[in-house]
């Protein structure tokens, strides 16, 4: 077996004004066909199967940083996890065993993830350290997640692979079971035993996922085999994949956004995928637009987030030739999507190709693989314009005149995929009629198998077959509509407000920092409900331009929602604490409001700290 790894080094390439097309995208295949998910039952018998049947096939891109292009085709990638399979074997990996990946987007991450399914073992993904987490804390975060998985082995990004260690010094296992060996994948290098990879059964677990959830106990999401083909194959069948579609991605691989319907849906499809590291697009937004364009990429998934920072960080130079006429499915989901984004997005980017018949509004969560409903091609974009007290006080979608001043705009995530059961409930557990508001219950083919060694979690969340999100929302003619989080709903005099509508309004608000505003309801004793109280990030720093802003804050709020704050609370950027996916904490700001009004920027303590979550 060679020693080396077998990438194609294609050159470099800079991802904006002038760069042309990818050589193999510069013209169309003729007659495309329908993509379909390969004939097989895991992910190891999907490897040898590309590689058996199309060895040359690129299958995934890699534009780093550096502008430096890699291309893995489907017999180099069969080539090189199987040889890191073989390394690890002959270091004791056995089928059953749990493998820690801990990696930024590259060639390494996908041959190690590969190359665990090749030996039988399980992949458990955890995110790298960050800005947004200490090394300590992330060290900490590291030894609990070791200890739950009794982990055989850490594979781990080089700059890294010391944190690792030092993390380890401390025990990293409960007694009678030994810490794991950590490794680069570069150390598993020289010849190594050949093995014969064991056999696999549909319902063995494909990868552990941990959620990014608000609580410092790590969940471990399991999914099996058989689950991620069912949700990959119907999220291709709903979406009409074609075998000369490319997808793009800049998401984290350590999430189900990024690896699932990003990266293993079109995988199973034998789709090849351009993958940039997410620093680059947080960078420079730019680059997710040029990529498509480059690529001539036809899908792509983002939060709501990121279309509305092309919108507002993006420069008019930057856009100079151009063109996203390729992009037929521009998926929104992971957050609550603003109808102002999609509006102000297509306006933006229209002139450049985007058509609004992109959009492909989603919705999903990681304990059903990724996803749960899509917009369906044959259907048109949906919004409707609703009453907000109506929402607030009855829980029902009543249709209203978008100009009103009761009006709110929501979008239709799509029709529920093949193979999934859904439900709206009450609070008592009663299945509601259409257009009532209410938590949306899942059961189905994509079912996670459970959280890892955590049978109290999952018997909060899975009963008698069914998923209870935690979510709520309504149905339309057939499409689900997402009005927010049970957990994060502030209830003011004894209506219901939902927190994205307020942040959306807030973040129009010059100096604002898009994205890092968090609304929460915050218990008043005196009035015997919740106030509404807005955490806002922001650029300025003169008080009185502070309280200026504040005050707009409050009556842009007013105008968007129809309610009034009781406080605005301007923070420095980088203050509020957020998942490793990104999204905002609300339940921990919520719960340490007295330590966010410390840190105000229109007070002055007498020594300002930061708060570490």
């Amino acid at each position: 077996m060679s020693q080396e790894p077998l990438r194609r080094q294609t050159g470099s390439v800079q991802l904006g004004p002038g760069v042309g097309r990818h050589p193999s995208r510069e013209i169309a295949q003729r007659g495309p066909t329908r993509a379909h998910v390969a004939p097989v039952r895991t992910l190891a018998e999907a490897v040898a199967h590309w590689a058996r049947t199309r060895p040359s096939q690129p299958l995934f891109y890699f534009a780093d940083l550096e502008e430096k292009l890699t291309v893995l085709t489907a017999g180099d990638l069969h080539h090189n996890a199987l040889r890191i399979a073989a390394h690890l074997h002959a270091r004791g990996v056995r089928q059953g065993d749990k493998v820690v990946l801990s990696f930024d987007t590259s060639p390494e991450f996908l041959e190690s993830f590969f190359a665990c399914g090749l030996v039988g073992a399980t992949p458990c993904l955890i995110e790298l350290p960050s800005s947004k987490v200490s090394v300590r804390a992330w060290g900490e975060r590291l030894r609990v997640k070791l200890r739950l998985l009794e982990a055989r082995a850490m594979l781990i990004d080089p700059d890294f692979a010391d944190l690792a260690h030092e993390a380890l010094l401390e025990p990293a296992a409960e007694p009678g079971h030994p810490a794991p060996f950590v490794a680069t994948v570069k150390e598993l290098a020289g010849e190594a035993p050949s093995f014969e990879p064991p056999t696999a059964n549909a319902d063995d677990t494909a990868f552990i996922q941990f959620t990014s959830g608000t609580t410092d106990a790590p969940k471990g999401v399991q999914i099996s085999h058989r689950a991620l083909f069912a949700n990959c194959a119907a999220m291709g069948e709903i979406s009409q994949w074609n075998s000369d579609d490319l997808m793009v991605c800049w998401l984290p691989l350590f999430h189900d956004m990024g690896l699932v319907a990003s990266t293993l849906a079109s995988f199973v499809h034998g789709i090849p995928t351009a993958l940039l590291p997410p620093f680059g697009f947080l960078l420079k937004p730019a680059r997710w637009l040029w990529a498509i364009h480059y690529f001539r990429a036809t899908s792509s998934f983002a939060p709501n987030f990121a279309y509305q920072l092309c919108v507002k960080r993006i420069k008019d130079a930057e856009l100079e030739g151009l063109d996203l006429s390729a992009w037929e499915r521009a998926y929104n989901a992971a957050e609550f999507i603003h109808a102002d984004t999609v509006r102000h997005f297509t306006e933006r980017f229209q002139p450049h190709g985007f058509e609004p018949d992109t959009w492909r509004p989603a919705y999903g969560m990681a304990e059903m693989v990724v996803g749960i409903s899509i917009r369906d091609r044959n259907d048109p974009l949906r919004m409707e314009t609703i009453s907000r007290s109506a929402l607030a006080s009855k829980r029902q979608a009543v249709p209203v005149h978008e100009s009103g001043p009761d009006a709110l705009t929501v979008l239709s995530v799509g029709r529920v995929l093949r193979g999934i059961d859904l439900r709206i409930v009450d609070d008592e557990g009663r299945e509601l009629g259409e257009r009532q508001e209410g938590e949306i219950l899942l059961r189905g083919t994509s079912l996670f198998g459970g959280y890892f060694k955590n049978p109290e979690a999952t018997g909060a969340v899975l009963r008698e077959g069914w998923l209870h999100t935690g979510d709520l929302g309504y149905l339309a003619e057939g499409q689900l509509f997402i009005c927010g989080r049970s957990k994060d709903l502030i209830i003011k005099a004894g209506e219901n407000h939902h927190p994205y509508t307020m942040e959306s309004a807030a973040a129009q608000v010059t100096g604002v920092r898009a994205g890092c505003v968090a609304a929460v309801g915050v218990n008043n004793l005196q009035t015997g409900t919740e106030d509404i109280v807005l955490v806002c990030e922001t650029t300025e720093t003169k008080h009185d331009v502070l309280r200026q802003q504040c005050k707009h804050v409050e009556e842009m709020v007013y105008q968007g929602s129809g309610v009034r704050p009781n406080r605005v609370i301007p923070v420095a950027p980088h203050t509020l604490p957020k998942t490793t996916s990104g999204k905002i904490k609300r339940a921990y700001i919520r719960q340490n409001i007295e330590a966010f009004e410390n840190l105000s920027l229109l007070v002055t303590p007498p020594a300002r700290q930061s708060i570490v979550h």
